[in-house]
């Protein structure tokens, strides 16, 4: 779906990678090498609970928040909204996504004075 949103909109098609990291606090271990890539070849899934460690975006795509992040501020599971843009980092021929800016209609800024009232970062 998101190929085909990138083809209808001649918008730019590119899969994000995570960071993914096994383990908490001292015994934490990022996955590199064959266990990252093993895990990067996982089908990407439609279901949002099961994310394979790639994402593909395109901007402008409409996306859905899958967390409570700030339920007063309209930012909880289920709002949908539309991708403006995405910061990355590029490691070793790949993106790695750090975050998001999406316009949620449902999400009021709590800055008054805030140009895209309806924009948050996640």
């Amino acid at each position: 779906m998101t190929q085909a949103f990138s083809t209808a909109t001649g918008q730019e098609f590119a899969v994000y990678y995570a960071q993914d990291i096994v383990g908490t606090g001292k015994n934490s271990v990022e996955l590199t090498g064959r266990n990252a890539k093993a895990a990067w070849r996982t089908p990407i899934k439609a279901n949002a609970s099961d994310l394979s460690g790639r994402l593909p975006l395109v901007v402008g795509m409409p996306v859905t928040m899958v967390d409570n992040k700030a339920v007063e501020l309209g930012l909880c599971n289920g709002a949908s909204g539309k991708l403006i843009s995405i910061n990355y980092a590029v490691r070793n021929h790949r993106r790695y996504a750090i975050s998001a800016e999406v316009d949620f209609p449902s999400y009021s800024n709590p800055d008054p004075n805030a140009s895209h009232p309806h924009r948050a970062v996640v």
